[in-house]
């Protein structure tokens, strides 16, 4: 009987291992709260942003398409959430080095954004990173204080935005059997 059961519990620690290594098409519960929890970090770092006097600034022009999940397949919306995600993370550390050039080293915004780009690093490795064949890059050439404080809050309010969405539409299909 002891044989049995040596090979019973061998045999479910091995599928146990197997199930999870299996790969998902779906972010999981832990990974959805990781999202959750960053949407809330970039939304207090955007009122921190918009109450450094950068209310008054009206928002960028152009849309960031990179941080768009609206009309897309659920397999289009997956590839473009983990590109999105490493586009956010890179445009948060340029928006860092933007406010680095205008503010005294010792502001509270720029360890906000230190933060954030912290929290992002770790939820963009939630959604798995193999799809995403093209990691857009930021590409903000201006020099003009106006056009990087308007870039900055946008790129902050379409993150929260591109996040919610994210966490709306995996959820919702998370749910799915």
């Amino acid at each position: 009987m002891e044989l049995k059961m040596g090979l019973l519990i061998w045999w479910i620690l091995l599928m146990s291992q197997e199930m999870a290594c299996r790969p998902t098409n779906r972010p999981t519960n832990r990974c959805l709260d990781r999202i959750s929890y960053t949407k809330t970090k970039i939304e207090h770092l955007l009122k921190k942003f918009l109450s450094e006097k950068e209310n008054d600034v009206k928002p960028w022009p152009n849309p960031i398409s990179e941080l768009h999940l609206k009309n897309l397949s659920r397999e289009e919306k997956m590839q473009k959430a983990q590109c999105g995600l490493h586009f956010m993370h890179k445009a948060l550390q340029l928006i860092h080095q933007h406010q680095s050039d205008l503010h005294d080293p010792t502001n509270p915004i720029l360890e906000e954004i230190r933060q954030n780009v912290n929290v992002l690093f770790h939820t963009k490795h939630c959604v798995a990173e193999g799809n995403c064949t093209r990691i857009p890059e930021p590409d903000f050439p201006f020099k003009d204080t106006y056009r990087r404080k308007q870039w900055g809050r946008t790129v902050l309010q379409t993150s929260v935005e591109f996040l919610g969405d994210m966490v709306n539409g995996f959820s919702s299909s998370s749910k799915r059997p």
